[in-house]
C-alpha cells in the first residue's frame, strides 16, 4: 500500500510516499461476463498503518466461492486463487485474460481477496516479516465481499481489513546514513488461514532491523510492520547511530498491546546511552482505542472537510457510543441555533443504531447528547452531525436538563478563557462496572433494546502556556437536586482511568493526569 501522510492518534501518522511504476495491464478485459472489482480499506485515519491508496503494482490473489462459508471446497473450479493488479483509484483488474474469471450461470457466488498475491493453491499463507526493506509488501490486507451476487456489469465492491501493526520511530537532528535500529526478540513467521482469518504466530523470536527513512520534516523515521499481539516482555529497541553510539530501550517491558490496523508512532530522545520515548499524537484527545467485535471506532471530519469533528467507540450490540471525544475551540463556535436534525448517522448501518427520531418514548428519559450541540454551532452541517441517532444515550431527564448541561456550560467556559487554544474532551456512557456487569436496557421507538448508562464521565486536557492540565468528572445517571454542584463529581483523569480500564490522552504525562490544578479548574 502508498504510504501517504496521515495523523493519528493514540498514536500518529507520517509516511513518506512513493512513486512507482504502474504494470502493463490491460485496460479492458474484453468478455462479456468478466468480473471485475472496486475496493475499500475499512477503518479511519487513526487506524491505518499504511494509509488507503493501493500502489500501481500492487498484485492481490481473489478467490469466487458459493455457499455462505468460504472453505478450500466451496471455490469454484477455474476460479481459484486468481491474480489481479489495483489501481490508484482501488480498481482490480486481472493481470491477464488467464487470470480472469466469469460469473457462473446458475449460482450465487461471493469473492474473498488477499494482499499481496502469492501463487499456489494453498487457503493458508505463510507470513514472514523478517525483512523490512519493502514496508508495503507486509501490509497484509484480508478482503470480502459484502454480500452474494448474480452477473452484474458493475464492479463488485471488496472490503480490507488490515492483519497487521505498524510500529514507528521518530528522531530529531539525526543523519540516516549509517543509521541503524534493531527491535530484538519478537515474532517473524506466522500462518494465515483465509476461511477463519486466524493468525498463529510461530513462537520463536528474533531480531529485525528496521526500514530507515526521512520524512517530510527531514527528521529520522524508523518503521516496522509487526504481528498483532503483545510485544514479549525480554523486547528490546536498540538504537545504533552514524557516531557508533548504542541506545537501548526495553520496549517489552511496557506491556504494549499491539492491536491490528493500528499505528504506534513514539519520538526518542538518545541520552547517555538510554532511549528516552515520548508518545507522539496530534489527536490528544482520542483514548487508546480497544479492539472488539462488538465495537467499532469511526474517526469523522466536519462536513465541509476543514477540520476534525469528533471520534466515537460504538457498541453495535447494545447501540450507544462508548465514548465521544472531540476537541472544542473557538472554530467549533458561531451564531447557529440547535437544528435538531434528528437522523441515523450514515458511518453505521441502521440496524445497529437506536430508532430515537421522536424521542425514547419514556417518562424521565432524554435523548442525551455526548457531544453536546452547543459545542457545535458553526454551521448548520456541523451542528446536525451532533443529532446522529449514534451520539444519543438514555439519560435521566434532571440530569441531563440540570446538572451535565451545567458541566456542558462550564467546559465552554473553561475553553474560551484567553490563554486557553484547544480543548481536549472525551464524553463516555457506562453500561457496566467492576461491580455491576449487568446491562440495564430500555425499548426505542422501534422496539430495539438500547442499554441505559450506569453513570457517565468526562475527561479533559487543555494546554496553557508550557504546560498541560486535566480534570475528570462522573456522575451517576440518575436524578440529582438542583444545588448539587458539579464539581463535587470531580475526580483525577488517573482516577477515572482505574475506574474505567480505559486509557485517556495517552500522549500526556501520567503525571498530568495524576493531578488536579485548583487554579486553572475553577
Amino acid at each position: 500500500m502508498k504510504r501517504v501522510g496521515i495523523i493519528c492518534l493514540i498514536l500518529i501518522l507520517t509516511i513518506t510516499q512513493s512513486c512507482r511504476k504502474e504494470l502493463n495491464v490491460p485496460t479492458e478485459i474484453k468478455q462479456i461476463n468478466s468480473v471485475l472489482f472496486s475496493t475499500r480499506i475499512s477503518g479511519e485515519n487513526i487506524t491505518r498503518v499504511s494509509g488507503n491508496i493501493w500502489d500501481l503494482e500492487d498484485s492481490l490473489s481473489i478467490y469466487m466461492y458459493e455457499s455462505d462459508q468460504f472453505s478450500i471446497n466451496s471455490i469454484l473450479p477455474q476460479a481459484f486463487n486468481k491474480k489481479f493488479i489495483a489501481s490508484r483509484a482501488g480498481n482490480l483488474r486481472p493481470a491477464d485474460l488467464n487470470e480472469s474469471f466469469q460469473f457462473p450461470e446458475d449460482k450465487e457466488v461471493r469473492f474473498l481477496a488477499f494482499h499481496p498475491f502469492q501463487r499456489g493453491q494453498v487457503v493458508t499463507r505463510l507470513l514472514d516479516i523478517e525483512d523490512q526493506q519493502d514496508q508495503s509488501a507486509l501490509d497484509f490486507l484480508h478482503g470480502q465481499s459484502d454480500s452474494a451476487h448474480v452477473f452484474q456489469q458493475s464492479p463488485i465492491s471488496l472490503v480490507f481489513e488490515r492483519i497487521m501493526v505498524k510500529l514507528q520511530i521518530t528522531l530529531s537532528n539525526t543523519e540516516s546514513s549509517g543509521f541503524k535500529a534493531t527491535l530484538k526478540q519478537v515474532p517473524t513467521k506466522a500462518t494465515y488461514h483465509l476461511p477463519t482469518k486466524e493468525l498463529s504466530l510461530y513462537h520463536v523470536l528474533k531480531d529485525i532491523e528496521g526500514y530507515v527513512s526521512k520524512n517530510s520534516k527531514q527528521q529520522t523515521t524508523v518503521e516496522w510492520m509487526l504481528f498483532p499481539e503483545q510485544l514479549p516482555r525480554t523486547s528490546q529497541l536498540v538504537v545504533q547511530d552514524a557516531k557508533g553510539g548504542t541506545y537501548t530501550w526495553n520496549i517489552g517491558e511496557m506491556n504494549l498491546r499491539l492491536l491490528a490496523g493500528n499505528r504506534y508512532q513514539y519520538e526518542l530522545s538518545l541520552r547517555g546511552g538510554e532511549v528516552l520515548p515520548e508518545v507522539k499524537t496530534s489527536y490528544l484527545e482520542v483514548p487508546r482505542i480497544e479492539s472488539s467485535a462488538n465495537l467499532e471506532y469511526k474517526f469523522r471530519m466536519t462536513p465541509d472537510g476543514s477540520k476534525r469533528n469528533f471520534s466515537m467507540l460504538y457498541d453495535k450490540t447494545n447501540r450507544l457510543a462508548h465514548w465521544v471525544a472531540y476537541p472544542l475551540s473557538r472554530d467549533y463556535i458561531g451564531s447557529q441555533r440547535r437544528t435538531n436534525a434528528w437522523s441515523y448517522d450514515p458511518l453505521f448501518p441502521q440496524n445497529t443504531q437506536p430508532f430515537l427520531s421522536s424521542g425514547f418514548g419514556i417518562p424521565g428519559v432524554d435523548r442525551g447528547h455526548q457531544l453536546p450541540s452547543a459545542d457545535r454551532t458553526k454551521n448548520f452541517a456541523e451542528n446536525a452531525t451532533t443529532f446522529y441517532y449514534t451520539n444519543m444515550t438514555a439519560q435521566e431527564s434532571f440530569l441531563n436538563q440540570g446538572l451535565w448541561m451545567h458541566l456542558e456550560e462550564k467546559i465552554r467556559n473553561w475553553t474560551f478563557q484567553a490563554a486557553v487554544d484547544t480543548m481536549y474532551v472525551v464524553t463516555g456512557a457506562v453500561v457496566q462496572t467492576k461491580e455491576d456487569q449487568t446491562i440495564d436496557y430500555v425499548m426505542d421507538r422501534g422496539q430495539n433494546r438500547i442499554a441505559r448508562p450506569k453513570y457517565y464521565y468526562k475527561a479533559l486536557a487543555v494546554k496553557r502556556g508550557d504546560n498541560y492540565y486535566s480534570i475528570g468528572f462522573k456522575m451517576d445517571n440518575k436524578y440529582f437536586p438542583t444545588d448539587n454542584n458539579f464539581m463535587s463529581h470531580r475526580l483525577s483523569v488517573a482516577d477515572l482511568e482505574e475506574l474505567t480500564g480505559l486509557t485517556f490522552f495517552p500522549g500526556l504525562d501520567p503525571s498530568i493526569k495524576r493531578t488536579i490544578n485548583n487554579q486553572i479548574w475553577r
